[in-house]
């Protein structure tokens, strides 16, 4: 099912990942961030945010990377344990604290719904 267009908007605001990896300084809090529609049998939520975060250490690719690798973990253990179906609707990655990311995407979509923030720096 397409998502709203003031989703569309939302993502295409904040930067990609191929514009935010230049001059990226070690340390750096990097972001991914998925917005999926959930599903159960009985429910469909929609809007709701997945962020990882990950202090930047080697490259910004291979972090983002990293990073992304938490959230697709995350997501077959969410659908494992929880919902039928998750369907991702857009997907933004930044070199920025996840809670500034949340803030700034919130301000643009009222109805966007945090659901957690996964520490990517935690060995798994």
């Amino acid at each position: 099912m397409p998502y709203h267009s003031s989703l569309a908007k939302l993502v295409g605001t904040i930067k990609n990942i191929d514009t935010a990896s230049n001059g990226v300084k070690h340390g750096t809090k990097i972001c991914s961030c998925q917005i999926l529609v959930l599903q159960t049998s009985y429910r469909r939520q929609k809007n709701f945010a997945l962020f990882a975060e990950r202090t930047n250490k080697k490259s910004f690719a291979s972090d983002i990377s990293f990073a992304k690798k938490v959230i697709e973990r995350e997501k077959r253990h969410m659908q494992s344990l929880f919902y039928d179906k998750l369907e991702v609707v857009g997907s933004v990655s930044d070199a920025i604290d996840c809670k500034s990311m949340f803030k700034r995407l919130k301000t643009k979509n009222k109805s966007l719904y945090l659901y957690d923030i996964l520490d990517a720096d935690i060995r798994r």
